[in-house]
Formats: C-alpha cells, structure tokens, sequence
C-alpha cells in the first residue's frame, strides 16, 4: 500500500514535498484516538476492513529559546493520518476496522519518535535528509509488516497481538528532552556589519579639525580564528578650526565644513570567541581621504580632496546578543546542513596614521560601534 511522507522545513524543506498530497485536513496523532467520523465509508466488497493512510510530517519547528541569548531552530515531526482516503466498511467489520486504523496509526507514532530522539541526539545528525527518509521507509515497512499479520484487519487474533506490541512500545517509548546536541561548525565564515564611528586628531592637528561624525560598515570573511575586513567609512561634520595654504589644493578657509573617510582592508585574529564576548585586535592598510567645498575655485570643480596611505591598529570587542542555531538546513541565512548566525554589537577602538598629498600626516583616534551578523556554517 502506498505511503506518504511530507517534509517541510525552513527554506529548503519549504521548496521540497516528497508527496503528491499536501491536504489541510490532516489529523495529528496528539489530536487524540481515530473516530469513525475520521474515516470514509465504504459498502466494501473486498475481504479487508479498510484501507488507512498515516505518514510522518516533519517541519522546522519554531524558535526555541535556549538561554538569554541562544534560540535554535530544529527539525520537527508529526505523525499524521488522512481522512481523505482513509475508510472503514460500514457493512460489516466496522468496530474491527477502527481498530485496524488505530494500529496503524499508533505504530507510525513509534517511529516518529524513534526518528525525533535520532534527530535530538546528543550529536547532530548533518545528515538529517537520509534520517527522515530512512525513517520514513521504516513506516512503510511496518504498515506493509501489520497489513499481511492480521490479513487487512480481519484477522482479530492477530489485530489483537500488534494491539499489545504497539501499545508497549507507545508505553516504553518517549520524546526524549531537547538538548543543544554537539555539532562542528566549518572554518569558513561571513558576515556584514554597519554602525556609527567617530575621529578625533590629537595633538597639532586638534587645532585644525574638530572631531567627526560618520558611516561605518564593511563585510568579513572569516577563516578559523582569523577574520579579513573589507571597511570604508564615511564621515562629516568636521569644522575646520584654520586655514590650510597650498598650491595644488588652493587655500582651505577656516570654519569650513569638511568630509571625509576611510577604505581600508583589516585583518583581525580572535584570541577569544566565547558565546557572549569575542576580542580581535587588528591592524589594515587603507586610504584616508578628506574633501573640502572650496568656494573660490573654478565654476566646474567646486570640490577639493586630499589623500593618502592610511594604516590603522587596534582592538575589536564584541557583545552577542543572539545567537540563532540552526539544526535543519536553510539557503538564505546558513546551509544545506544548518549553521549558527551571531548577532553582535561590535566596538573598535584604534589608532590611524594618515599621510595627506597635501604633506600634512596626523594620527587619529577612531572609534566605531556597529551591529554586526556573521554566518557560520555546518560541516556535513
């Protein structure tokens, strides 16, 4: 007899459906003991007492919440029974076949939870598509077992025997607790960020620039403990405090607004990647820029710019917020298999040296706080 097996999980499982029926008028097994009202009924000329269709639905669950800042999403199931093309003879055999249906229905419960305590074992199962398909075979195979023991359901010594094994084995077998299982999470990471930061020149070059305020964001790329920035950062705000002479630039006019910014490659190493906190100190190699609306320039260029060379060093503190684990596969935000995504505030503190064309060459105190989301992803 033929089976069904229903997956539906997260992206992935969201776009695959390893059955020709997706019918809301499913029964779940938790819904409590089948009914007659559950089934058709036929006037049945066959030497059966029915015919019952049950399979396991298996989902992406809900967000659970672990602790204050871990939330996973798992693999979920179900088992479940069709009313549709399910039915039980209304002539003769109809007590029998309700029974008959139950049975059925009890032992697909069984290996529901046999394949849930697989999928929440203490060792996540990457590998969780073969689990639900392995499983789902075994279904088949039991329903094929009970069908030719008690000869359709009309043999009641027999009906009466699966009866007692299944009801021992609902008794014997539970859902066991959800735990975090042990997982390994690949090398390779990714991840963006976007934030505010602040720089502030001390020294000579606090009489020429007041501190300013700008953009920050960039993209990571992380390999194991090292993790290679792409950042720019763009500012404003500035007031220049006085003039700045130059052939090539023309003279910068004191109580000027300027604009500014940086585009610079960082390489951070975590010496420490907890749950909660994670402590990079970097340095990168970049180019400072800052531009200056000169009004006493030609009609067609109106904007002016110094730049150069710019090196950076500092260090990198983060707080997690969230960490969103995923135990069943999802295309946008981990894998196939699952990943961990870290929701983060990160705070960066580090000095930057500037050489300007202009032969002005200050340091810089820098400052940024950005939110920060970096996907890592399952080994298979």
């Amino acid at each position: 007899m033929k089976r069904f097996l229903t997956l539906i999980a997260a992206v992935v499982l969201g776009a695959m459906t390893l059955s020709a029926q997706t019918d809301l008028s499913y029964k779940e097994w938790s819904d409590g003991p089948l009914t007659s009202d559950d089934f058709s009924k036929r006037r049945g000329a066959e030497d059966i007492v029915g015919q019952v269709y049950t399979g396991i639905e298996v989902n992406a669950g809900d967000w659970e919440k672990i602790n204050w800042n871990t939330r996973v999403k798992r693999v979920k199931s179900k088992a479940i029974f069709d009313p549709i093309r399910s039915w039980i003879r209304t002539d003769t055999l109809t007590d029998q076949g309700l029974r008959y249906g139950q049975l059925i229905f009890d032992a697909t419960e069984v290996t529901r939870r046999q394949m849930q305590n697989h999928l929440t074992g203490d060792e996540y199962s990457a590998d969780y598509f073969s689990v639900i398909k392995r499983y789902g075979d075994i279904v088949e195979a039991r329903t094929d077992e009970i069908e030719r023991m008690t000869e359709h359901g009309t043999n009641l010594k027999e009906l009466e025997v699966e009866e007692k094994v299944v009801a021992k084995e609902l008794a014997e077998i539970s859902e066991t607790e959800f735990s975090i299982p042990d997982y390994k999470l690949r090398k390779f990471a990714m991840g963006m960020y976007g934030g505010v930061a602040t720089q502030i020149h001390p020294g000579k070059y606090a009489s020429y620039f007041t501190p300013s305020v700008g953009f920050d964001w960039g993209f990571d790329i992380g390999i194991g403990r090292s993790e290679i920035q792409w950042d720019l950062l763009m500012g404003g705000g500035s007031k220049l405090l006085q003039d700045i002479p130059g052939d090539d630039i023309g003279t910068w006019k004191a109580g000027s607004r300027l604009f500014g910014g940086e585009i610079t490659l960082l390489y951070a190493y975590n010496v420490y990647d907890g749950d909660v906190f994670k402590i990079s100190p970097f340095a990168g190699f970049g180019v400072g820029f800052i531009d200056y609306n000169n009004p006493d320039r030609n009609a067609e260029i109106l904007s002016d710019e110094i730049a150069g060379p710019r090196w950076v060093g500092g260090l990198s503190v983060e707080f997690k917020y969230l960490r969103s684990l995923y135990l069943v596969g999802d295309m946008m935000w981990s894998s196939i298999y699952g990943g961990l995504n870290e929701h983060s505030l990160r705070l960066k503190v580090y000095l930057a040296h500037t050489t300007y064309s202009n032969g002005m060459n200050p340091y810089s105190l820098n400052i940024s706080l950005c939110c920060n989301i970096l996907s890592k992803y399952m080994k298979p």
